[in-house]
C-alpha cells in the first residue's frame, strides 16, 4: 500500500494532519495499487485515546428555523409529472396483459373473439401477447426510471429502489412458453409491486411542487387510459365478456357486485369506470384530481380571468358531471380521450416552457 499524508500550515509552522489516503494492492508487486489493476482505496483514520471535540458547522438547536424548499425548477417538474406517466402507463399495460393471460388459461387458444379484440389493443399499447414481453416491459420501466434518475435530490431512496426492483421484475418475466396461468400470475405480483411504489410515494413523499406534478402525471394518464379502455371493450360491437374485462382492468370486479344488483352491463359499467366520483379508477374521479392539484399549482390563483389550463379542466369536469350513462357514447369517449391528451400539451405549455 502507499499513504498519502496531508499537512497543513499554521501560525505554529507546517503541521501533519492525522490520517490520510492510501492506495491499497492486492499483491507484494507496486504497480498493483494502481486502479487499473484492481487496487482500491481507503480513507486512513487515528483514533484517539481520549474524547475529542466535535467540530461542527450545524446550527446549535436553539437556532432552528424551517426553510422554505425553494423553487421548483421546470426541468424536474416535467421529469416527475413524466414518472407519474410512465409509472401508469406501465399499469394499465400490465393489467391488460394479465386479463389476457388469464383468458388464454382459461380457454385454451388465442382464436377467441376477446383475446382477438384485447391483443388489437395492446398492440397500440407496443405489445404482442404473443410474444416475450420481458423487453417490452422493461423498456417502459426504464423510461421511468430515466426520470427518477434526474430528480434523485427530489425523490426518496426507497422510491428509486422500488423502481429498480420493478425493472429486476419486468426482465425475468415468463416467456411465451409460460403463456396462461404462469404468466399471469408473474404481472399479478408485478402490479403488487407497483402497488408499493405507489404506495411509497403516497406515504412517504412531502407535498410539495413536485408531488403535485407527478401525481398529476398519474392523474391524467388514467384518465387517458380509461377512456380508451371503455371505448374499445364498452363498445355496443364489443365481443362478449369485454364488460366484464374492463371492470377487472379497472380492478373494480367487486364494488361492481356490491354496487349493483345485476350483471355487468354497458350502464353500470360507464357508471363505475367512467362517472363515479369515489371510484380511483373512474375517469371522473381523475378529472377531480387533476382539477384539485392544478388549483394549488404556482400561478393558479392569480387574480384576473381564469387561465386557460385550469378553465380547460373546469369544462371537461363539469361537461362529465351532467352526463348519464347512455350519453357517455362511444364516441364521446373517445373525445374526451384526445381532450384530456390536449391537458398534457398545456400543462406542458404552462409550466415547462
Amino acid at each position: 500500500m502507499s499513504l498519502r499524508a496531508f499537512v497543513v500550515r499554521t501560525p505554529d509552522g507546517w503541521q501533519v494532519m492525522p490520517g490520510g489516503y492510501a492506495r491499497i494492492g492486492r499483491t507484494r508487486d507496486a504497480s498493483a495499487i494502481a486502479m487499473q489493476r484492481g487496487g482500491s482505496v481507503a480513507d486512513v483514520w487515528i483514533v484517539s485515546d481520549a474524547p475529542v471535540a466535535a467540530d461542527t458547522n450545524v446550527a446549535a438547536p436553539e437556532t432552528f428555523r424551517r426553510s422554505e424548499l425553494g423553487v421548483l425548477p421546470s426541468r424536474a417538474a416535467d421529469n416527475l409529472y413524466w414518472l407519474g406517466r410512465y409509472v401508469e402507463r406501465v399499469e394499465t399495460a400490465v393489467r391488460l396483459l394479465r386479463a389476457w393471460h388469464l383468458r388464454l388459461a382459461e380457454s385454451g387458444t388465442a382464436d377467441r373473439p376477446l383475446l382477438k379484440s384485447l391483443g388489437k389493443h395492446l398492440a397500440l399499447h407496443g405489445f404482442d401477447p404473443v410474444q416475450p414481453i420481458a423487453e417490452a416491459l422493461a423498456e417502459r420501466v426504464d423510461d421511468a426510471r430515466s426520470c427518477a434518475g434526474k430528480v434523485r435530490d427530489r425523490f426518496s431512496t426507497d422510491g428509486w429502489m422500488a423502481l429498480s426492483d420493478l425493472a429486476a421484475a419486468a426482465a425475468a418475466m415468463p416467456g411465451p412458453d409460460h403463456a396462461g396461468d404462469d404468466t399471469a400470475r408473474a404481472l399479478g405480483q408485478f402490479l403488487r409491486q407497483i402497488a408499493g411504489f405507489s404506495g411509497l410515494v403516497h406515504e412517504n413523499m412531502y407535498r410539495f411542487t413536485g408531488w403535485r406534478f407527478l401525481t398529476l402525471g398519474r392523474a391524467l394518464e388514467r384518465a387517458n387510459s380509461m377512456s380508451w379502455t371503455l371505448a374499445t371493450f364498452a363498445d355496443a360491437k364489443a365481443p362478449e365478456g369485454a364488460l366484464d374485462l374492463a371492470v377487472e382492468v379497472g380492478d373494480s370486479l367487486m364494488t361492481h357486485r356490491r354496487r349493483y344488483t345485476v350483471a355487468t352491463n354497458r350502464a353500470t359499467v360507464i357508471d363505475l369506470l367512467a362517472l363515479d366520483d369515489r371510484n380511483p379508477r373512474a375517469i371522473f374521479f381523475q378529472l377531480s384530481e387533476i382539477r384539485n392539484q392544478i388549483a394549488k399549482l404556482p400561478g393558479s390563483d392569480a387574480a384576473g380571468p381564469m387561465p386557460q389550463l385550469p378553465r380547460r379542466v373546469l369544462e371537461l369536469h363539469t361537461g362529465l358531471a351532467v352526463l348519464s350513462p347512455d350519453e357517455l357514447t362511444t364516441d364521446g369517449l373517445l373525445k374526451l380521450r384526445i381532450a384530456t391528451a390536449g391537458l398534457s400539451g398545456l400543462i406542458a405549455e404552462t409550466y415547462f416552457g
